[in-house]
């Protein structure tokens, strides 16, 4: 039987992230910094949560650019109804007035009362500022 004469050459080093201290087992490593095991697996988990924070983030983002349109839609079309509906409220407040204008011209010529002369220039000078 032939013995082997390789020896297991492990190196007890300390991690340049976390400061403990592991075993080495890869001679001749030239690097400056010496990573252990833990530290590795604790970086590469960390990557996978910030992908998938980032994922959710991307996700929520879509869902209120969504959400957004959705608004701006809806806005649009109510805008639509508020504006037509804007107009039929100052065109029945228009009707009522000259209504109204049209009844005091009646009692201005039956009675030619004072009071309604007065009420019929007070509805003149209120359409004036409209």
């Amino acid at each position: 039987m032939k013995k082997n004469n390789k020896k297991l050459n492990i190196e007890f080093v300390v991690c340049s992230k976390c400061g403990n201290p592991f075993f080495n087992s890869k001679k001749g490593q030239n690097l400056t910094e010496l990573i252990c095991d833990n530290c590795i697996k604790l970086d590469q988990r960390k990557r996978d949560l910030q992908i998938g924070v980032f994922n959710k983030v991307i996700e929520v983002e879509n869902q209120m650019e969504d959400s957004i349109r959705e608004m701006t839609n809806s806005l649009s079309i109510s805008k639509g109804q508020f504006n037509k509906q804007f107009f039929l409220d100052k065109i029945k407040k228009r009707a009522e007035i000259l209504t109204k204008s049209i009844e005091l011209i009646e009692k201005i010529e039956e009675t030619n009362d004072e009071k309604y002369i007065n009420d019929y220039l007070d509805l003149f000078e209120k359409i004036k500022e409209e």
